[in-house]
């Protein structure tokens, strides 16, 4: 509890305002700042730290901002090409695929729709994940703590049926596909960007970097996702949290929690710092 300046000198049992009177009284209000700010960081930052797993066919989403609209989706498919089965693990805007039918891409659709009805629809031009670099078609990059998401992010999202005249499944976590499916079914495949980097992790939680404008209004969020792959084989494992900046444009930091801890902490340790001098001060006696 944040006390004013009145209580700290009251509580301290001495009412003289001489130098250390006033030191002391500086703490006090600097611990009621710092009780502000750290109710102001809070409301910053949005973090769920919740482990839900998918298995084979499932999929876990996200709505970072919860207005019942799905903003991603990490989804697990298993295709049989002749008799093989290939897994893959990819980020999703919009659900139109499946694994009964792993050749519909609509860019246009979104996840159903939230609590405000029609025209809330996210910008799924907008959403899109980090990769490694500029430049389109690149997977999704598999970040560490702490790694800056923001402005000056390589933000893409390639699921297309139109990359250079073919299709192009660049949204992919882990892809034992990489254009099998597609090229079985007679589509014309666009050259895939290199290998994926959610493989040979040995279970670290790695992040998805995101941003999205939620109901289309032209302000862009960064957020983050974290994937801890259980079953490298399989393409199986966790959805082990999320976090998103509720302050359009602002940066977040991969997989950082929400900092409100960090700075009531902060403010915690200069309240017994204050505590402290107020018994070295004036010698803890009470009138």
């Amino acid at each position: 509890m944040t006390m004013s300046v009145e209580q700290f000198i009251s509580k301290c049992g001495d009412n003289r305002l001489g130098l250390d009177g006033k030191l002391a009284a500086y703490l006090a209000a600097a611990g009621a700042v710092g009780s502000l700010m750290a109710s102001e960081v809070q409301a910053a930052v949005v973090s769920n730290n919740t482990v839900q797993p998918f298995g084979i066919n499932e999929d876990v989403s996200i709505d970072f901002n919860s207005d019942g609209q799905i903003d991603y989706q990490i989804d697990h498919d298993r295709f049989n090409l002749n008799g093989t089965d290939l897994d893959y693990l990819q980020i999703d805007k919009n659900d139109v695929s499946s694994p009964a039918d792993p050749y519909s891409i609509d860019i246009f659709s979104t996840f159903p729709l939230g609590v405000q009805g029609p025209g809330s629809e996210n910008d799924t031009f907008e959403s899109g994940y980090i990769t490694t670099g500029p430049g389109l078609g690149l997977y999704p990059s598999a970040l560490t703590y702490g790694t800056p998401i923001g402005p000056s992010s390589y933000f893409d999202f390639s699921e297309t049926d139109n990359s250079n005249g073919g299709y192009l499944r660049a949204n992919r976590l882990i892809d034992e596909d990489m254009g099998q499916i597609d090229a079985a079914a007679g589509l014309t495949v666009d050259p895939l960007p290199g290998s994926p980097n959610f493989v040979g992790l040995g279970g670290a939680v790695r992040y998805l970097g995101v941003k999205m404008d939620f109901n289309n209004i032209d302000e862009v969020h960064y957020g983050w996702i974290g994937i801890q792959i259980t079953n490298e084989a399989d393409a199986t494992g966790n959805l082990v949290g999320w976090g998103y900046q509720t302050i359009p444009g602002h940066p977040i930091g991969a997989g950082v929690p929400e900092p409100s801890s960090i700075v009531l902490g902060l403010v915690g340790g200069s309240a017994l710092i204050t505590s402290t001098l107020c018994r070295r001060w004036f010698g803890g006696k009470k009138r």
